[in-house]
């Protein structure tokens, strides 16, 4: 032994079992301790003495014929000694009838990032007896072979001849997937094609559904309100008020039932509207009235006086009201809702 081993085991055997522990100075041999002391025994093993870089392997530490006496097995920082590193450990014990610990087997992670033979240090197993502090150590020495990848022995490595290897079918879904992508892009190129030929014709790639029209009525209803606002008859503009008007009133008889009005005098107005199927007298009245009065302005050259103008307006707005409620109550199932 050297100098520094016989202090260093000195060392040890002089602490209590409780101390903490002690790591060795940094050595490039192990410890030099007997491996049976009386009934007391320890032994090391490797799982594998070669791995490659990186790679871990497990040392166990194996302590026997005890007989409940208290035991100091190495920490981690003992075992980690130059390249090799210990990452993880635990412990296993076995138990007499007597409930006395006789023997425990410590299990030791470790590993190496560095090349070449390394031997394992540190590995000593304190044991306090009735005799005293008993210090030992596995006979032999353990060396661990590291290697890189590329420098692994593979000529031992059994290569398998080809008529080895099964062959898998095919699933139905490794089938189908390849099916539905297949459609997937084929409906992306033509939907890429159906846009590009929408953009050089300029037309609108997205076709929106068209409002449904508003019913007859409220058209007529709303032009009526647009052309009180123009306030044409108080800007002199009288003709222009009541033609406009009985366009109106026309064009809502045409789109409700098919009355060509704007091609018809007043009379033939009239006698078209008296055949329908909601005809009613109030109706025919009001109509008959406006269609007068327009009809005064327009060819005599009448000029009414000025409330007769509103309540002109009055008597279109109630006549197409007036028609509305009629053809909702002779055709129920069709009233809007």
């Amino acid at each position: 032994m050297r100098i520094h081993q016989i202090i260093w085991t000195l060392l040890l055997m002089s602490l209590p079992i409780a101390a903490s522990a002690q790591t060795a100075p940094d050595s490039a041999a192990a410890l030099v301790l007997p491996s049976q002391v009386g009934n007391f025994t320890v032994s090391a093993r490797l799982d594998t003495n070669a791995i490659i870089v990186g790679q871990q392997t497990q040392l166990h530490i194996h302590i026997s014929g005890l007989d409940n006496n208290n035991v100091r097995l190495p920490e981690l920082k003992q075992l980690n000694n130059g390249p090799i590193e210990a990452l993880e450990s635990y412990n296993d014990t076995l138990c007499n009838k007597q409930g006395h610990t006789t023997d425990i087997e410590q299990t030791v992670t470790v590993t190496a990032f560095q090349a070449g033979q390394h031997t394992l240090t540190g590995i000593a197993v304190a044991v306090n007896s009735p005799q005293g502090l008993i210090l030992l150590a596995p006979a032999d020495s353990l060396t661990l072979q590291v290697a890189y990848a590329a420098d692994a022995d593979t000529t031992k490595c059994e290569v398998k001849a080809d008529a080895d290897y099964l062959t898998e079918p095919y699933t139905f879904w490794e089938i189908s997937r390849w099916i539905l992508l297949a459609l997937l892009v084929a409906l992306l190129v033509l939907a890429a094609i159906w846009i590009w030929k929408r953009r050089k014709a300029n037309q609108p790639i997205t076709l929106l559904p068209r409002a449904k029209p508003a019913p007859a009525d409220k058209r007529a209803l709303s032009e009526l309100e647009a052309l009180r606002r123009k306030e044409l008859w108080q800007k002199g503009r009288i003709k222009k008020y009541y033609t406009d008007m009985t366009d109106i009133v026309r064009r809502f008889l045409r789109a409700m039932y098919g009355i060509n009005a704007s091609e018809m005098t007043s009379r033939q107005t009239l006698r078209a509207f008296h055949n329908i199927a909601d005809w009613s007298e109030p109706s025919d009245t009001l109509l008959r009235q406006l269609l007068h009065r327009a009809d005064m302005v327009k060819f005599a050259k009448s000029e009414p006086p000025m409330h007769e103008h509103d309540q002109a307006m009055q008597e279109a707005v109630s006549f197409i009201r007036t028609v509305a409620d009629t053809h909702r109550l002779n055709n129920p199932e069709t009233e809007e809702k």
